[in-house]
């Protein structure tokens, strides 16, 4: 795993969640990202990939991202290095 999200493009960080919602991912990469996701400033943590419904969105990568990419820039900031705000 990177060290942060802006670290990733969106297509890589995509692909991530992609595999483990795809059941791809070793449980040890799923691990990493669910503890990844709880260092994000993202305020709802790993809770967007293991309870996303809980979340307010839908159960798939598209929409994770799309969350992400929402709180981000309605907080001013680019989410992935890929993206402008």
């Amino acid at each position: 795993m990177k060290s942060n999200l802006m670290n990733y493009t969106e297509s890589e960080f995509l692909q991530l969640i992609q595999n483990t919602h795809n059941g791809v991912a070793t449980d040890q990469e799923v691990e990493e990202l669910v503890s990844f996701l709880d260092t994000t400033e993202y305020p709802e943590g790993s809770a967007l990939l293991t309870h996303p419904k809980m979340v307010g969105i839908e159960d798939t990568p598209e929409a994770m991202i799309a969350e992400l990419k929402r709180w981000y820039t309605e907080n001013g900031q680019p989410c992935f290095k890929d993206q402008q705000i």
